[in-house]
């Protein structure tokens, strides 16, 4: 397959965008985010850099590697997903190739604004692999209600855990985890009830184009036990990065307590501005439930740095790598991947 001239285009104007002054300035808001998460947390800077210092790096290394496992989880599950829609003959793509594109879609989602990762992650691979873009969009829309549910169960049985042994949790997470599980079946509701439709009322390619976008988000659910592994599987890889986190500077949390701040977290960079400070603060409030505000603060500042800092500059590097051996590949008319 050979990359058409919009394709080239979109890719190179995004890379200019992505690393352009605007996304500067909006790394300067979340860093004056964090800021205002130590002073409105009223804790005291020294015994957070203290916390830091003292941190046991091999517990860190723990947490750096299990995180970066979670993109060999998803994967997998995208990879079964799409491996679900391909058609007759055509090879499923590697393990390796999904994952690195989901990684280039959290480093998007991590210099953008609305988060736009995912759109870009499909047309990456819609564009690279010659698939249809509204059938690839319709997978990764798969993997969003099975994260959903998951999200949603495991969220209760650490609310219901938490409960059991006196630790109340915030209502608001709870409410949010319920509506998404709601507006998702609502969503599919919908969609069936489109299908049957969309030839007969909508223009030829646009019904052609949701057909393929149904088939994407509802056809791709074979092997559903494997693909729900590989998402709990992900889900737990970024559990235990938190708890080892904390354990790194000693303090311990209980399980239930670190699955709820684990998803609480998931839950609030669902929003669009979801990683200025709002998901820190959130996480850090329902830390304190077990730990001092400096100790919460410590942790959040320590796992923000893994999950988000790393991201960005790891994921900016292997960007700009991938683009520059890309762009080699076009001039030699071999941009085929596995």
């Amino acid at each position: 397959m050979f990359f058409s001239n919009q394709g080239s285009r979109f890719r190179f104007s995004f890379k200019n965008r992505a690393l352009s002054l605007p996304t500067l300035f909006f790394l300067a808001i979340a860093g004056t985010f964090l800021y205002f998460l130590v002073v409105r947390f009223d804790i005291n800077p020294g015994e957070i850099w203290t916390n830091l210092k003292d941190s046991n790096p091999w517990f860190l290394l723990l947490a750096f590697l299990l995180h970066y496992t979670a993109f060999l989880f998803r994967g997998v599950r995208w990879r079964l997903l799409l491996s679900n829609v391909e058609g007759p003959g055509e090879p499923p793509p590697s393990v390796a190739y999904c994952g690195s594109l989901i990684f280039i879609s959290w480093f998007v989602n991590s210099v953008t604004f609305f988060r736009l990762g995912d759109a870009y992650r499909a047309f990456m691979y819609s564009n690279e692999r010659g698939r249809s873009f509204p059938q690839t969009i319709g997978t990764v829309l798969a993997e969003r209600i099975v994260d959903v549910f998951l999200m949603f169960s495991l969220l209760v049985v650490a609310a219901l855990t938490l409960l059991a042994v006196g630790v109340g949790t915030p209502w608001i997470f709870l409410a949010l985890a319920s509506a998404l599980p709601v507006a998702l079946i609502l969503g599919l509701l919908i969609m069936r009830f489109l299908k049957s439709r969309a030839l007969r009322f909508v223009p030829g390619p646009l019904g052609q184009a949701y057909l393929r976008f149904h088939q994407g988000a509802l056809g791709s659910f074979r092997n559903l036990p494997l693909i729900v592994l590989f998402g709990a599987l992900g889900w737990l890889a970024e559990v235990a990065r938190l708890f080892f986190v904390a354990e790194a500077m000693g303090f311990s949390l209980s399980i239930p307590l670190i699955v709820f701040a684990t998803l609480a977290n998931a839950i609030l960079t669902l929003l669009p501005l979801g990683g200025l400070g709002v998901a820190e603060f959130g996480v850090a409030e329902l830390l304190t439930r077990s730990l001092t505000r400096s100790a919460a603060g410590s942790v959040v500042i320590l796992d923000r740095a893994i999950s988000y800092v790393s991201v960005i500059i790891l994921g900016g590097i292997f960007f700009l790598v991938r683009n520059i051996v890309m762009k080699k590949r076009a001039g030699r008319g071999t941009v085929i991947l596995d």
